[in-house]
């Protein structure tokens, strides 16, 4: 390998320079600054996976929004943004201890969210602080409790935040499909049976689930596509 080529290979760092990287750049929250900032309107998210989450409890609050899907749903220029994503929004990461929250709030950063930063400490900082928590265990995209998207099978009835919304037959089933699915993918050949589409089409298949998208409202934005395979609903 010639010297040229060894001095273009990247320098090896650790994560704790990366931690010292992202906490270089936020202004981080204690529990009690934390609180306040909620109180004025501050969106408290909530990165734990699941499992966490039930095991330790929750912020009362807070959104929950797994780490994995984090900048989709914050960034205001993606398809798949939460309705309160803003290059404005005041967003406070949570996470267990506070690492974790850290690195994503300096990723949020990079995308614009310049008032992205995270709490001190994480959840359990917060819980030691005596704040409110409720028990662990609310789905991704809930907030405070609240289900953003209900599904009763039993009476073929849908709520988006509590308001009821009306779906033909066919976009029931295929809720009721990608719902099931808990968040794996739905293939194309299922949905055109699902919606009775044939012969099976590209543009047939785009425009119905286009409508179920609007018709979701701010939950639509949980529908995503898996260009060429089919589609999933989000947790």
């Amino acid at each position: 390998m010639t010297v040229t080529a060894l001095r273009s290979l990247p320098v090896p760092r650790s994560v704790d320079d990366l931690l010292w990287e992202a906490r270089s750049g936020l202004d981080r929250l204690s529990p009690a600054h934390a609180a306040a900032a909620q109180a004025r309107g501050a969106l408290l998210v909530d990165i734990r996976p699941h499992v966490q989450r039930v095991a330790e409890g929750e912020i009362a609050g807070a959104l929950v929004l797994e780490r994995n899907v984090l900048e989709w749903r914050l960034d205001p220029q993606s398809s798949a943004r939460i309705p309160l994503a803003s290059y404005e929004l005041e967003v406070v990461v949570v996470c267990s201890e506070g690492y974790t929250s850290s690195l994503a709030a300096a990723a949020l950063q990079v995308l614009g969210v310049s008032r992205a930063t995270d709490l001190e400490g994480g959840f359990v900082a917060w819980r030691a602080a005596g704040l409110p928590t409720v028990p662990g265990g609310t789905p991704a995209g809930e907030r405070s409790g609240a289900r953003l998207l209900d599904l009763d099978t039993e009476r073929w009835e849908v709520r988006v935040a509590g308001e009821p919304v009306h779906l033909t037959r066919q976009e029931f089933r295929v809720l009721a499909a990608l719902d099931e699915a808990r968040g794996r993918v739905v293939s194309r050949e299922l949905m055109a049976q699902l919606l009775d589409i044939y012969p099976v089409t590209t543009r047939a298949l785009d425009v119905h689930v286009c409508r179920l998208r609007a018709k979701l409202g701010a939950a639509g934005t949980s529908l995503l596509t898996v260009r060429g395979v089919g589609w999933r609903l989000l947790p």
